[in-house]
């Protein structure tokens, strides 16, 4: 027969079980804010310090990539949807953009001209005794390479397809003006 005394026992056992799944759960979620906020810290020091060092690294989330493709960089999500790749699949970006400005006066020829295509834009003037003095020259490029993970193709039954395939690592580089070569070296440790 079930006493009040066995009942005591199990609601005493039960709420030191729920006590300690509660502890448990507070240490593993102090332990997960405080890696966020070195995480979040060292992207916020990393942006603070793009502008001397002209270069940043930030370890962004799934949330805050889709937020990025979204709002920061919507022509690279555009580039991506346009050659197949799914955002979500994204492991690496890495972005450089070019821009070059010469403003020296140089004498060439005569007149007043503007010469452009997507990537330069070059600005003179030719005067009455033939001579161009180009006033300005500017080159702008946008190179985003991007590491996303796909499936292997496979051949079954003589039918080529990803189904099921082994994952690889790929890369891809989207450039506005020519063609960039990326080559990333990493010491072996």
């Amino acid at each position: 027969m079930i006493t009040l005394d066995l009942i005591i026992k199990n609601i005493r056992l039960l709420f030191l079980i729920g006590l300690v799944g509660y502890i448990v759960w507070l240490y593993k979620d102090r332990e997960f804010q405080k890696a966020e906020n070195e995480r979040q810290t060292e992207n916020n020091e990393q942006i603070r310090k793009s502008d001397s060092l002209r270069f940043s690294t930030q370890i962004l989330n799934a949330n805050e990539l889709k937020e990025h493709f979204e709002y920061q960089n919507k022509d690279l999500k555009d580039k991506l949807a346009k050659a197949g790749i799914k955002t979500d699949r994204v492991k690496e970006i890495i972005s450089s953009n070019y821009y070059y400005r010469d403003s020296i006066q140089k004498k060439y020829f005569a007149g007043k001209f503007i010469d452009s295509t997507k990537c330069l834009l070059i600005k003179g003037e030719i005067d009455t005794n033939g001579v161009i003095t180009i006033k300005d020259r500017q080159f702008k490029n946008k190179m985003d390479a991007v590491a996303f993970w796909e499936r292997r193709q496979w051949n079954f039954l003589g039918i080529k397809t990803r189904f099921l395939g082994k994952k690889e690592m790929t890369a891809k580089i989207f450039d506005d003006c020519g063609n960039s070569t990326v080559v990333q070296i990493k010491k072996q440790e």
